[in-house]
């Protein structure tokens, strides 16, 4: 599987037209497999790989050639999308808006991670750019949560007695959701950054990435700032600060997450422990609560020896 990941990512940075295609045909797919596929499970998860392969391929340009070269794949990308959602379903501005909401992050924190050479550093950019969205959220669209509760209600219609707790649990559901949804958005984009350094690293022959993401480190300031909020938040309960502590305790779970590479990487039994610790932490939100909190208290413990350095500098 890595074995062709990185044969298609090799492909890809030979030039602008193979950038361009390659890209522009994993984002139509992503975009028109659902809808071909009747929209099952097997084809949202077809589709969502293709996006996550598109999008970590741009962001594996703009590391190793720079954002100019990065914007070509993704103007023929988003052109290709617009006429082909204009031929198909009449939505020619559906080209736009992907360009917008998905490759602008990753162009912007792609050059950030390009540009500063610190993973630590491109994570508290994209919590800053969280943070924004965040804000536009509550300002702009304060009215986004009710309106998705009054279109549930009127989809789900009457209900008799023995389901009104049924309802309660999917409008509460719902409502984590909606406080929820710019720290998935986080999340997905941080995974995309780190699949491209993945790949520019393993091309390269190097093992820098591996050693970045073990040594990971958000700083003692970053995790004052996250306790902060998410103590603000259990207390005030205000929807936009519940919001900023979710999008903090997915930023501290990265680090968390690097400790336990860290400490099981050189074990013998490292993939089965790895395994069973990625089954808990999709499973299980206490996992990553937990995991966030060792990233938070390592800043001051260190649980690892020591941070260590990539090993190849020019690699960015």
């Amino acid at each position: 599987m890595s074995v062709s990941l990185l044969a298609l990512a090799r492909y890809t940075l030979k030039g602008p037209y193979q950038a361009a295609a390659v890209v522009g045909l994993l984002a139509v797919l992503a975009v028109f497999i659902p809808p071909m596929a009747g929209n099952s499970m097997f084809g949202v998860v077809v589709a969502s790989l293709c996006m996550l392969l598109s999008c970590s391929l741009v962001g594996l340009v703009i590391l190793t050639h720079g954002s100019i070269s990065g914007l070509k794949a993704i103007a023929v990308s988003m052109l290709g999308i617009t006429l082909v959602a204009w031929a198909l379903i009449d939505a020619p501005e559906l080209g736009f808006w992907t360009g917008v909401v998905q490759w602008l992050p990753i162009i912007l924190l792609a050059q950030a991670l390009r540009s500063t050479r610190s993973l630590p550093l491109t994570l508290l950019a994209g919590t800053a750019l969280g943070a924004i969205a965040i804000a536009m959220q509550y300002l702009f669209w304060g009215s986004i949560q009710s309106e998705m509760i009054n279109q549930a209600m009127l989809r789900m219609g009457d209900v008799g007695q023995q389901e009104q707790e049924l309802v309660q649990r999917n409008l509460q559901v719902l409502q984590l959701f909606v406080l929820a949804m710019v720290a998935m958005v986080y999340l997905y984009i941080m995974l995309i950054l780190m699949v491209a350094r993945w790949m520019q690293a393993s091309l390269a022959g190097s093992n820098g990435f591996r050693e970045e993401f073990y040594g990971l480190a958000l700083g003692k300031s970053a995790s004052l700032v996250a306790l902060l909020i998410v103590g603000l938040s259990v207390w005030l309960e205000q929807p936009w600060l519940v919001s900023l502590a979710f999008l903090a305790v997915i930023a501290f779970m990265f680090q968390g997450i690097a400790i336990v590479h860290s400490r099981f990487g050189a074990r013998r039994q490292a993939r089965l422990l790895l395994g069973v610790f990625y089954m808990l932490l999709l499973v299980f939100p206490q996992v990553v609560a937990l995991t966030s909190l060792t990233g938070v208290i390592d800043n001051w413990l260190v649980f690892r020896n020591k941070s260590v350095k990539p090993d190849n500098e020019n690699e960015l």
